[in-house]
């Protein structure tokens, strides 16, 4: 495995489109998650490997609260997609972006499954104040990631 555990990053929406004002390094994986009624952001130069999801930032716990309006909730297919993308990867990429509209919760559960599954520190981003890990993203992304790792 060649990603060090510095190289997993979150970002949010504003960070990646300014990051990719210049070119990305070689071997750099973008995770890219939009709200379903977002666009996706406007990459000038694109990096090596780049998934694209589309999810909104809820968790099962709260559906209740979201009966009159729609939402796509992550699901394990998704967590599953994000485990093939990183699996396939690992051995060439150096670098890992997780990103999503303010860098704070969906890709800072999937950089902290990411960093659970590889290093066993994925604490390390729940204890950080600056970020928010939905908690439903984490469990279903490190769950494929044992499975297919």
């Amino acid at each position: 495995m060649r990603i060090k555990k510095e190289n997993i990053e979150i970002l949010s929406r504003n960070q990646i489109e300014e990051l990719a004002l210049s070119p990305f390094p070689p071997n750099t994986a973008l995770i890219s998650v939009r709200d379903t009624d977002k666009a996706a952001p406007k990459l000038k130069n694109k990096p090596m490997w780049h998934l694209q999801l589309v999810f909104d930032d809820i968790s099962s716990d709260e559906t209740e609260d979201y009966k009159e309006q729609e939402y796509t909730l992550f699901s394990e297919q998704t967590a599953q997609q994000i485990a093939y993308f990183v699996i396939c990867h690992k051995d060439t990429t150096e670098r890992i972006i997780c990103q999503c509209e303010y860098g704070q919760s969906r890709s800072a559960a999937i950089a902290a499954a990411l960093l659970e599954f590889f290093y066993k520190s994925g604490i390390e981003i729940f204890a950080d104040d600056r970020y928010f890990p939905n908690k439903l993203v984490f469990r279903l992304t490190l769950q494929a990631l044992i499975k297919r790792g």
